[in-house]
């Protein structure tokens, strides 16, 4: 994170050069433009590329306010006549607000037909204005598939303004995408700390100093706590991240170097509910009574060929029969197979964490021991 420092002088070379007026009040910069009254407010701190991105929101302020908002902006925009806190796109095209969006740090994709964006916390306000524009958004990013590609279960129309109010979206989260934003996201992080080589095993790394949950509340507020703990999965299943000392203060992490997440694919599976007691003794008493023979079927009296025909079907319905009883079973058989996998999968996580502990208590002894060494003059 760049000090403040940083950001007071580069606030104070940009208002000077433009000819703005800067004040510090509610613990931000405080900037107008006097030719056009235009304000605009900068924290006293940035992360990552916070100081690139804080250049371009005070050059934002040269341009004037549009004389009349746009029709799609004045339809949903209930604050066009306030003072700007932060940059406005009443003015601005869709590719325009993208391209400030990119400057800024997101990353807006669209999966499931939702509109991501994950990014630094303090390009939330472009974040804002693109999901304030969903319906533009969503198009643009998508216009270039191809046309023969078919849509996915799940997925809907992109609404009009009339239809926003029944909209309901129960597509998933795209935890991969999002896996891998958060991935690049802590490799900036261990860059700015050095990129201090770390392995993991035999696999090559650099070492992250920090809280991950403070990162993740800080770049993606959006996030509930149990896609949060999918994402963090799937970095830890495909070696990515690894935590080495969970008990530091802060934490220390293995970060792999480059993104490979070796064709995972992440799949949910429900529990399977209980039987009902009765349906299950019902079932075993209908196995165990012998089932009463068919009556015979009456004499055919059309000849051999009918007679054949008849057998025949009698053996199609024989055979489809126990294809279905081989296709239950083998249903039964992959959900349980995937229980066990998901249970060995957390198994693994709880053994690397005990991993990290026994050796940071292994660390901590060697500590005591040197130290009790030094006191008794190298007598045990």
């Amino acid at each position: 994170m760049t000090s403040k420092s940083d950001v007071k002088k580069l606030v104070e070379a940009e208002t000077e050069r433009l000819g703005f007026d800067m004040k510090l009040a509610n613990g931000r910069w405080e900037i107008t433009n006097p030719k056009n009254g235009r304000t605009g407010s900068i924290p006293l701190q940035a992360m990552g590329r916070g100081l690139d991105n804080y250049k371009t929101e005070i050059r934002s302020l040269l341009r004037d306010h549009p004389a009349k908002p746009s029709p799609m902006v004045a339809a949903t925009d209930h604050a066009t006549e306030k003072d700007d806190s932060m940059p406005r796109d009443t003015w601005w095209s869709v590719e325009a607000l993208l391209a400030a969006a990119y400057a800024n740090g997101l990353r807006p994709y669209v999966s499931g037909g939702i509109l991501h964006t994950p990014g630094p916390v303090e390009a939330k306000p472009y974040a804002d204005m693109l999901h304030a524009r969903e319906t533009e958004v969503i198009p643009y990013l998508t216009k270039f598939a191809t046309t023969t590609a078919t849509t996915s279960e799940g997925d809907t129309d992109v609404p009009t303004i009339g239809e926003t109010t029944n909209v309901t979206r129960t597509k998933p989260r795209d935890i991969a995408a999002d896996a891998e934003a958060l991935w690049e996201l802590l490799r900036e992080e261990a860059r700015k700390q050095g990129d201090k080589q770390l392995t993991n095993g035999n696999v090559p790394g650099v070492q992250w100093v920090g809280a991950l949950a403070d990162i993740i509340k800080a770049a993606c507020p959006d996030w509930d706590s149990v896609h949060e703990k999918d994402v963090r999965q799937y970095l830890n299943r495909t070696e990515h991240t690894r935590c080495h000392r969970p008990r530091a203060t802060p934490p220390v992490w293995w970060i792999a170097l480059q993104w490979n997440n070796g064709g995972l694919t992440v799949t949910k599976t429900t529990p399977k509910p209980k039987p009902d007691p009765r349906t299950v003794a019902a079932a075993v008493k209908a196995k165990t009574t012998t089932p009463a023979p068919e009556p015979a079927a009456p004499a055919a009296t059309g000849g051999a060929a009918l007679q054949a025909l008849i057998a025949f079907e009698q053996t199609v319905r024989q055979v489809e029969a126990k294809l279905d009883e081989a296709i239950r079973e083998r249903d039964e058989a992959r959900a349980e197979l995937q229980k066990v996998r998901a249970d060995h999968d957390d198994l693994l996580m709880e053994l690397e964490d005990v991993r990290a502990e026994r050796d940071q208590v292994k660390s901590e002894l060697s500590a005591i021991n040197a130290l009790f060494e030094r006191l008794t003059g190298g007598k045990k």
